[in-house]
């Protein structure tokens, strides 16, 4: 019910029980560490009401909202008949638009301020934080304010799949390999995009800038690890692409700054794959690492990738000194140490990889309640008892991610010297086998180790980071970027 110092006025010295009489220290009580970059207020016309049960009297109250963001909002009410106390914490209450639909969600009083008002009446200006909120009714209360700010702005819109096809290939995002790949998965693609862009999942967010039913800027999110929203898919048209496409990435921030604080997000980074050729994603993401230059805030790792195709016939003596077993905690460990001499970014806390997270399975489990698949597999290569390598495959539905970056093997070599290429080959096509993958994406750490072995591969993906701690440093570096973008800069 309550949150925050206190002084003691008065109590009574009964033995068995005590009665407190408390005093608040101070009428500022934030909840979260104070941002920057605040989630922007809107006042919106016709303002909602927020409608609550007082948790210490228990008596209904109805009062008008002043302006809404999305991480929390602020009321107004009498001096004389004021019942908000900074720290106080309704369990729940609905915020009411017009009697016509509410949003229900758990919030927290961060402050009281008192204000003029009409006459000798002194008017009481009271914050909520939102606390959490069931991620449905977030989302739709963000799609309305993103509307009020601007009406071409659409967060988790219903899609008309032919129109957003129709954009992919406009923008030259869908490119001849792509389109290769999507043809000859057309059925399965079409029945996971139907699901992802019509019954908007709790595992998927897509952010739209359209105008007369024409989509011109797209982006998108998805939670594939425990805490951790990858972003892809961002594209836009070249006729509009320099309004579009920073719409979309600044509705993507705006997202982030308003719902990473919520517990039912699952927020604690959010992941971006670019390759390093690519100037726009390499300014953004690369830009944005570079500017807070600080692998604990956000980090950069690069991948080379190709694609396995299982033809590998040599046979393997399990009674030799290579083994292939299931990764324990220990060996996650050794991968943690070798990571952090390598790099000391935040990759492995992204991407499930930490000791304490071996067993972790909720999300599989939300994905198959969803109607999806997902599913992650570790294992350790290890030459007479000494860890060489650490494989860990995902499957997911196919083009779940149109480069397929949610359906792949991702390597981590250990020792760069004694792990052959054959070795790495000889792996891959036991893994492969096992799960009946013919044709896989794989993903080699460190790049170094595809080079000096002569692996031949595609491409280097980098994999981008950012831990929502620190979203002042990503959100001032958006800001001026797309500030200068605006501007031709």
């Amino acid at each position: 019910m309550y949150s925050g110092e206190c002084r003691i006025l008065k109590q009574t010295l009964d033995q068995q029980t005590r009665t407190y009489v408390l005093e608040p220290v101070s009428q500022n009580m934030p909840r979260f560490k104070p941002k920057e970059v605040r989630s922007t207020r809107q006042e919106l016309v016709p303002s909602p009401n927020v409608v609550f049960s007082h948790p210490f009297i228990g008596k209904k109250f109805d009062l008008k909202v002043i302006n809404l963001s999305g991480s929390g909002f602020s009321v107004e009410e009498d001096e004389d008949n004021s019942v908000l106390l900074p720290g106080m914490i309704v369990p729940k209450l609905a915020l009411n638009f017009a009697g016509s639909f509410s949003f229900s969600c758990k919030a927290q009083v961060v402050y009281r301020n008192v204000c003029d008002g009409k006459g000798d009446n002194s008017r009481i200006k009271s914050g909520f934080a939102i606390l959490d909120m069931d991620m449905h009714d977030h989302v739709r209360m963000l799609a309305l304010l993103h509307q009020a700010k601007d009406r071409s702005s659409y967060i988790c819109n219903t899609v008309d799949m032919d129109a957003l096809w129709n954009f992919f290939f406009e923008t030259g995002f869908i490119y001849p390999q792509k389109y290769a790949f999507i043809k000859a998965n057309k059925d399965q693609l079409k029945a996971t995009y139907e699901k992802l862009y019509t019954q908007h999942p709790n595992i998927a967010r897509h952010f739209i800038y359209q105008e007369n039913g024409k989509i011109y800027g797209h982006c998108s999110a998805l939670r594939f690890y425990e805490n951790t929203w990858i972003s892809h898919h961002h594209a836009a048209t070249k006729s509009n692409s320099n309004r579009a496409g920073l719409v979309v990435l600044s509705q993507l921030s705006r997202y982030i700054n308003d719902s990473s604080t919520l517990y039912s997000a699952h927020m604690n980074y959010i992941v971006g794959y670019f390759r390093p050729d690519n100037r726009f994603p390499r300014r953004v993401f690369g830009g944005c690492a570079a500017a807070i230059n600080d692998p604990r805030k956000c980090s950069v790792d690069g991948f080379a990738y190709f694609h396995y195709q299982r033809t590998y016939s040599t046979e393997w003596d399990d009674s030799g000194p290579w083994g292939l077993t299931r990764t324990t905690s220990e060996d996650l460990v050794e991968l943690e140490a070798f990571y952090a001499h390598h790099s000391g970014g935040l990759m492995l806390h992204a991407i499930d990889m930490e000791p304490g997270m071996i067993e972790c399975g909720e999300l599989d489990r939300e994905y198959r309640q969803l109607g999806f698949k997902r599913e992650r597999h570790l294992f350790s290569v290890t030459k007479d008892g000494i860890l060489k390598a650490v494989i860990m495959l995902v499957i997911s539905d196919v083009g779940m991610n149109l480069s397929d970056l949610t359906n792949c093997i991702k390597v981590f070599v250990l020792d760069e010297v004694d792990f052959p290429r054959d070795m790495l080959y000889l792996m891959l096509s036991c893994i492969t086998l096992k799960f009946n993958k013919d044709d896989v994406p794989v993903l080699v750490y460190p790049v170094a180790y595809a080079e000096t072995h002569d692996i031949p591969f595609d491409k280097i993906y980098n994999m981008w980071i950012l831990n929502l701690l620190y979203t002042d440093d990503y959100l001032k570096f958006m800001e001026n970027l797309l500030h200068k973008k605006k501007f031709g800069i």
